[in-house]
């Protein structure tokens, strides 16, 4: 995947909006380049002299592709005054560039964190930090707006990785029901997000940050992913869909988070945990990790589990496929990420049709439904 260091200026030392000088590349991305800078109107000894400075280039985009930019400055400002999402200063652009300017993080994004293994058996490091990001996206849902891109790569963390914080608002809408569908990081995206499952329907793009905030947590619990796409085609997801036991069977979590995961988990997205009943979960989790005790006991039975009522794995009817990209966002290289998914695991092949006893079409229609009442109410 090129990045956008390949096609813009080298803007080391320069002093742009007059005030923001340009002294180290932080990091470059499909569309922009980031710079920590220097607020040559603060003191030297002022907490907010250091800021981050993205600039994306105008060159060769759409009329649409531009007014893309500016709702992604837009809704980031909207909700860039929480504590854990990362904060927008200022924005300004000339003919050739976007300016935006933002708060520096010296700790890095959380995938950094996660592949350094920082939350790795320390249950309150991990707590802290995952709560902040339910807290960020709650706060965005409130003021109705879905990420739509959540994954570490686009949350900036404090330099113990005790607080993140959340950035990357490209795919940001205001939309509850969206059909676009192949946008975003597939290892990230819910299964009704890649398209091409049940007959492209519109869906919930609160729920889908739901299901990426789980992705994200298997991360830090673990430092890999559960599977690369949540497709029946992708040979973890169907272990996943056909054994309720899969993450305590392929992973060291604990049976709790191993709940915790169910919840989220829910192809379907009406009964997928909401962002309050997740926060109080994690927080009343006493470990992620497996214990000596737990390595000893068995977990219950997908069966008895189905009797006691637990089983959040509600299968959908007909076995999801990959969709085509359909936006400039979505390239089969973003999908590709450096963690790594189980090794040496076995599979189930694909649950067969006859198994299988809801139907997403009509669960589209009821989110619909819910969603129009939702506006009547003044509830969406």
């Amino acid at each position: 995947m090129s990045t956008a260091a390949a096609s813009l200026p080298d803007f080391m030392g320069c002093t742009i909006g007059e005030y923001y000088e340009l002294d180290e590349v932080l990091g470059s991305g499909s569309f922009g380049v980031v710079y920590k800078a220097i607020d040559n109107r603060q003191s030297p000894d002022s907490p907010t002299r250091e800021c981050a400075v993205k600039i994306i280039g105008k060159a060769g985009r759409a009329p649409k592709e531009l007014g893309a930019i500016r709702r992604e400055i837009a809704l980031h400002c909207i909700v860039s005054g929480h504590s854990n999402i990362l904060t927008i200063h200022d924005s300004f652009d000339d003919e050739e560039y976007f300016y935006i300017i933002l708060d520096y993080c010296p700790g890095g994004n959380l995938f950094y964190h996660i592949t350094g293994d920082v939350y790795m058996d320390n249950d309150e490091l991990l707590r802290g930090a995952f709560v902040s990001l339910i807290d960020a996206v709650q706060y965005c849902h409130e003021h109705k707006i879905a990420h739509r891109d959540l994954k570490p790569e686009n949350v900036l963390a404090s330099e113990d990785g005790s607080e993140v914080f959340l950035a990357d608002f490209g795919l940001a809408t205001t939309k509850r029901m969206i059909d676009e569908h192949g946008s975003g990081t597939a290892i990230y995206m819910a299964p009704e997000c890649h398209g091409n499952l049940y007959d492209y329907p519109p869906y919930d793009t609160r729920a889908a940050d739901i299901w990426a905030l789980g992705v994200i947590l298997v991360n830090m619990i673990t430092g890999r992913n559960p599977w690369e796409k949540a497709s029946m085609r992708d040979e973890d997801f169907a272990q996943f869909i056909d054994d309720a036991d899969y993450f305590y069977d392929t992973f060291p979590i604990s049976k709790g988070a191993c709940d915790i995961l169910l919840d989220i988990f829910t192809m379907n997205p009406l009964q997928r945990i909401s962002l309050r009943s997740l926060r109080e979960a994690v927080m009343s989790t006493e470990t992620f990790f497996r214990s000596q005790e737990e390595m000893d006991s068995p977990i219950e039975s997908p069966i008895e589990i189905e009797k006691s009522g637990k089983s959040s794995i509600d299968v959908p009817d007909v076995l999801p496929g990959l969709s085509t990209p359909n936006s400039r966002w979505s390239n089969d290289d973003d999908d590709e990420s450096p963690l790594v998914t189980p090794e040496g695991t076995t599979f189930s092949k694909p649950l067969g049709t006859e198994k299988l006893d809801w139907k997403i079409g009509s669960t589209a229609r009821l989110l619909q439904a819910r969603h129009h009442l939702e506006e009547q109410f003044g509830f969406a």
